[in-house]
């Protein structure tokens, strides 16, 4: 079953939890970790959302049917068991995000940049987390001939596109990859966070909880609202 290395995965958590998207598209859903991540920290951790009953769109796009459980059922809204690029290219539904984890190199390197081309025509933000360099061979995995590795990538490959944000790892064999977010637009991620929590947000956190004047901010705030 697909999965990934963990070093990215608090990183991933923190920038899908600023840009608080309303509709998520996982493309390459493997063992399903960004669905649930994300239904967990998006509906259970900021929603308070424990019913089960799911407010948010996150839907998943499988080629390998042999990779789907029936847990998977519950954390996504859709399924689609086929081929991704078909797909995402003649879907007429829009996204604040999709995500491709560690999905991009399994396709050829002129056809995962058309890839990536369609995603930001159908979506606000793509999140791409990817390995970078030679190190990362890969054949088919337990049967699954979509597992193998046609293209390899550098940071380079993203610098034609105008908004990004880039933030590179190592794994625990000290091989990097990395987690690039694309936009249309200027990625402000202080920006969405005080969209979703309100303005003067971290400096109303830092004030409260690193130099201990809660009750500072909550004179400010109370007299703000008269």
């Amino acid at each position: 079953m697909g999965t990934s290395n963990w070093q990215n995965i608090s990183y991933n958590i923190e920038i899908v939890g600023r840009i608080n998207p309303k509709a998520i598209l996982d493309f390459g859903v493997g063992f399903g970790r960004w669905g649930i991540l994300y239904r967990e920290f998006l509906e259970i951790w900021d929603d308070k959302n424990y019913s089960g009953k799911w407010t948010r769109t996150i839907d998943g796009i499988e080629v390998f049917p042999q990779y789907i459980k029936p847990y998977h059922n519950y954390f996504y809204s859709n399924l689609f068991i086929t081929e991704g690029y078909a797909h995402l290219s003649q879907t007429e539904k829009n996204y604040d995000l999709i995500v491709f984890g560690d999905v991009i190199e399994h396709f050829d390197k002129e056809a995962a940049e058309k890839l990536l081309d369609i995603a930001l025509k159908k979506s606000e933000y793509v999140l791409v987390n990817i390995p970078i360099g030679k190190n990362w061979a890969q054949g088919a995995i337990n049967g699954n001939i979509y597992e193998v590795h046609k293209s390899i990538w550098y940071i380079s490959d993203f610098s034609k596109y105008k908004y990004k944000k880039i933030k590179t790892f190592r794994d625990l064999m000290k091989k990097k990859f990395a987690v690039v977010l694309l936009s249309n637009h200027k990625i402000d991620l202080e920006k969405e966070y005080e969209v979703k929590y309100g303005k003067y947000y971290y400096l109303k956190s830092v004030l409260s909880n690193r130099l201990k004047l809660s009750k500072v901010v909550e004179k400010i705030i109370r007299f703000r609202k008269k």
